[in-house]
């Protein structure tokens, strides 16, 4: 009975160690799937960077500052935009185009205004006048129309991205990437 007990005991453990490990996998060889993933986060990041970088390289062809502003989910099904926009400028930071983050501006100027009392060494104080303004925002959205064709479930996104002069109001450049689904639609019974 003893060795029975041991025997099932090793057993369990070792099933439940061996069984449910994790992988990882590379997330540019993901596999397409019926909710928004790594594949369709991928294929867009590299088609709007490409994009973008051309524009500001050969048309642009001055600094650019760019702000990341509100980039939306108007899609039927949840997709954290955050994750896309912020492949999108590490990607292109490490191009040498540059980003403003306005969200630690406040805590700067404390900063400044804390050398200029002479409380802080000069040599290490931050200078006013050197915060740069964003020349351009970063927006767009995701969009989709989802319908049935026979008894797979088809859905159209597109993903539309722009950069929005702040000088201008004009739209300097716009890229759209475009996904088309299809699934089959699981029939349930009982």
């Amino acid at each position: 009975m003893k060795r029975i007990s041991i025997i099932a005991i090793t057993l369990f453990l070792g099933l439940s160690l061996g069984c449910g490990g994790t992988q990882y996998k590379d997330a540019s060889e993901a596999k397409g799937s019926r909710e928004w993933g790594p594949r369709e986060v991928k294929m867009t990041v590299n088609s709007m960077v490409g994009s973008m970088y051309k524009f500001l390289k050969n048309e642009w062809n001055k600094p650019a500052f760019i702000q990341v502003k509100k980039f939306r989910n108007k899609t039927s099904e949840h997709i954290d935009t955050k994750m896309i926009t912020d492949e999108i400028a590490t990607s292109l930071i490490k191009k040498r185009i540059r980003f403003v983050d306005q969200s630690l501006t406040k805590d700067a100027i404390e900063e400044m205004e804390k050398g200029m009392t002479g409380l802080v060494d000069p040599d290490s104080a931050i200078p006013v006048g050197m915060l740069k303004s964003p020349n351009f925002y970063l927006t767009g959205d995701i969009r989709d129309n989802v319908r049935t064709v026979g008894n797979k479930r088809e859905q159209y996104l597109v993903v539309t991205m722009k950069l929005v002069s702040l000088k201008t109001g004009i739209t300097e450049w716009q890229q759209q990437h475009q996904f088309l689904k299809s699934t089959s639609k699981t029939k349930i019974s009982f």
